[in-house]
């Protein structure tokens, strides 16, 4: 669960910049074994409820993105693999992390000896295996960028590019919130509510959203 502590720490960091701090929390906090996993997850950490949805100004006008809409034609996740020289190569969908095409190497098989590959191993592959492998790591690449981040129509959607930029903007659509008003709420609810900061760390956005439409309906009847 993204804890409503890790939503103000996650806004923090895309207010102030931190893109990278950012990737490596949220990773952390949404382990995953590639770019396909991380983004399921994301969205059934966002959408939690039917009645979920991602509000976007566009033109001046309001884009309801619900869950149906959002992450739309995201493949399945699969691996594949190839003979390359005297090698059996598995190859998949890349890191939600490090954004190189080398991520899309998952295993190298020589004979009797297996390299499962992990993030401090990928430099360590030849860069003459790495092109050999390039025209399957572009199919993966490829089917990815067949995706949208949300497609309501074919006037009102946003294509899925696998890239860092895109992955950020994905982050910020589904865990950002006012840095500002996240730290009044929290306070508020710790001053006058006997909320201690460790609750935080077990409660999530949508339910302190609850508890704060509780908050404000007792402080208007006492006007």
């Amino acid at each position: 669960m993204i804890s409503y502590n890790n939503v103000i720490y996650i806004s923090k960091l895309f207010k102030e910049k931190h893109y990278d701090k950012l990737l490596v929390f949220i990773n952390e906090k949404i382990p995953n074994n590639n770019i396909i996993d991380f983004l399921i997850k994301c969205a059934e950490e966002r959408f939690v409820r039917e009645n979920d949805c991602i509000k976007l100004q566009l033109e001046k006008k309001e884009l309801i993105v619900y869950k149906e809409n959002f992450l739309k034609e995201i493949p399945s996740d699969k691996t594949t693999i190839h003979k390359i020289d005297n090698f059996h190569v598995t190859i998949g969908y890349p890191s939600s992390l490090l954004f190189l095409p080398a991520t899309c190497i998952k295993k190298i098989q020589h004979k009797d000896t297996v390299l499962d590959i992990n993030k401090s191993d990928y430099t360590d592959i030849p860069l003459s295996l790495i092109k050999k492998c390039t025209p399957y790591i572009d199919t993966y690449i490829e089917d990815l960028n067949k995706s949208f981040i949300y497609y309501i129509n074919k006037n009102h959607n946003s294509r899925f590019t696998y890239s860092k930029e895109v992955i950020i903007h994905i982050v910020y659509l589904c865990f950002v919130q006012n840095y500002e008003n996240l730290l009044e709420q929290q306070l508020l609810l710790m001053k006058h509510y006997n909320f201690s900061y460790r609750d935080f760390d077990y409660t999530s956005y949508n339910q302190i959203n609850d508890y704060m439409k509780i908050v404000q309906k007792a402080m208007k009847s006492n006007e």
